[in-house]
């Protein structure tokens, strides 16, 4: 039996889809990155003030780099 390798969709054995939501809060990034619009805040000050990255901080990577791409 042949061993077969799954390919992500950037060619990568083995990448992971990004995230699209921190579980610890149970909240979108679309919502976090409202609340940070919104409140003129950082993106520390956002994290530290909803809780993103308080318990797994498994998020906080994905969520990084949609907030510079969405500035």
């Amino acid at each position: 039996m042949a061993d077969s390798i799954s390919l992500g969709t950037d060619g990568v054995v083995g990448s992971a889809r990004a995230m699209t939501r921190c579980e610890c809060t149970e909240l979108s990034f679309d919502e976090i990155l409202r609340r940070m619009r919104e409140g003129s805040l950082t993106f520390e000050e956002t994290c530290r003030r909803i809780g993103c990255g308080r318990l797994c901080t498994a998020c906080l990577p994905d969520l990084r780099a949609r907030a510079c791409k969405t500035r």
